[in-house]
């Protein structure tokens, strides 16, 4: 496995790529999709999202996760009318690998950051929750768009634009994006590379990963097995998901991932954070092969996550 690349995404700063130096456009096309066509990861640097604002909501998340279960339960994960998933998903309520009986983690799933007609906990630091996420939500949102339009230039797809319209607005309703705050509490039974949380591929189009620097995620290799993805302080880390893939008839890779207990035990005393925010194209988008090859059934994207879902999720 190549090492995971970090790109500097430094010259897009407060700039569309249009408005970019074609040279400096070419570099960041060259490098994203060299590591999207091989490894499936790479790790961005200023990408434009504050690190302070990052450390906001892991505070706030965590203050949130660690409320006494029964106070959860009332932001319980529940269908919005719009048949998405919002809320609470206690431990054990979502298995991503089928080998595993048991993954040693809980989230709190958003849909619609917009949503006022669900229940939203507050931020007992004196701001409400709801805001803080969708700021956040929000500025992943404009980096979504812009990695995808390099992924339309990296393919050479003659409309640079194909995929920010395909992908519209990535907090509608009629758009499964989501943004997931994951938590993996530490217990005393846990072992270094216990799995906190299994073997899987996202399923949507990209995924933007913000980690705490406890570590434990690994991603897979043919050559080498599972080998650590370390984070790096400021970085975001990207990596593809199952429907770009299928888009691209396997040109761009969807890397199986997961993550296990680390090592280091001061780390492995350690509870440990991430967001994830997991990028979809609009639901009644077709994704059929670029190349018109029927290697994948053609498929929309809500279709799809639907069917993930239901193999996943415990009631």
């Amino acid at each position: 496995m190549a090492e995971i690349a970090v790109v500097d995404f430094a010259c897009l700063q407060s700039r569309r790529i249009d408005e970019c130096e074609s040279l400096e456009v070419n570099n960041l096309v060259d490098q994203v999709y060299q590591a999207f066509t091989t490894v499936g990861f790479l790790y961005i640097k200023n990408h434009g999202i504050p690190n302070d604002k990052v450390l906001h909501l892991f505070n706030v998340a965590k203050r949130f996760f660690l409320l006494p279960s029964k106070e959860k339960e009332k932001f319980s994960a529940v269908l919005t009318k719009d048949n998405n998933y919002h809320g609470w998903l206690a431990p054990g309520r979502q298995i991503v690998d089928p080998n595993e009986l048991y993954e040693l983690k809980e989230a709190y799933h958003i849909v619609e950051p917009y949503n006022e007609n669900v229940s939203w906990p507050m931020d007992g630091s004196g701001g409400e929750f709801q805001e803080i996420v969708k700021d956040f939500y929000e500025r992943c949102e404009n980096l979504s768009h812009a990695i995808l339009q390099l992924i339309s230039y990296g393919l050479n797809i003659q409309d640079k634009n194909f995929f920010t319209k395909a992908h519209g607005k990535l907090s509608a309703r009629t758009n499964n994006t989501s943004m997931r705050l994951l938590y993996y509490p530490f217990n005393d039974d846990l072992k270094s590379g216990d799995v906190r949380l299994g073997s899987h591929t996202d399923y949507g189009t990209i995924t933007l990963l913000f980690q705490d620097q406890v570590g434990g995620l690994e991603v897979y290799s043919q050559n080498n097995g599972f080998v650590s993805a370390k984070p790096i302080e400021g970085a975001v880390l990207v990596n593809i998901g199952d429907l770009l893939q299928r888009w691209t008839n396997d040109k761009l890779m969807s890397t199986k991932h997961r993550v296990v207990v680390p090592d280091e035990e001061i780390k492995r005393l350690c509870s440990r954070q991430s967001i994830a925010f997991f990028v979809f194209p609009d639901n009644s988008t077709v994704i059929k092969c670029f190349d018109g090859s029927s290697n994948y059934a053609e498929v929309t994207a809500k279709d799809y996550l639907n069917k993930k879902l239901s193999e996943t999720l415990v009631y």
